[in-house]
């Protein structure tokens, strides 16, 4: 049953749906360790493209790779709370699978910024090596 004072319908108009969406990243932020290191590797990468001036085309494929990593640490934060809602405080080998895929769509998320960064990052190495 519902507080009176807490909201079941609808959201009635966009600033109300925004709020709503920027406490649920407010909440992944301050709730979600991985989350956080993501978020410190991503200010690292944006550091590196800044000191190795990619063009900005390779600006594009870095912001689109992290953003790439953080929603799928999102979806899968979700996934694990609905799961952990679901089955409660008990073992299922069902909601173990659930998991893990969804861990594993994370970690192939990461791989696909790691190529990213390989693309952005590897040419401006290779010629800074080549200057030394």
């Amino acid at each position: 049953m519902a507080l009176p004072d807490k909201q079941i319908g609808k959201n009635k108009h966009f600033i109300q749906s925004a709020r709503h969406a920027l406490d649920g990243l407010r909440v992944f932020f301050v709730d979600e360790n991985n989350f956080k290191r993501e978020f410190t590797s991503a200010a690292l990468v944006i550091i590196a493209g800044i000191w190795l001036k990619v063009p900005p085309f390779s600006w594009f494929v870095l912001i689109l790779a992290i953003l790439l990593v953080f929603l799928g640490e999102l979806l899968n934060t979700i996934v694990e709370n609905l799961v952990d809602f679901i089955i409660g405080e008990h073992y299922d080998l069902r909601a173990k699978k659930i998991k893990d895929m969804s861990a594993g769509a994370v970690l192939l998320v990461s791989l696909i910024a790691v190529v990213a960064g390989v693309y952005v990052f590897g040419p401006p190495l290779l010629d800074l090596l080549r200057s030394w």
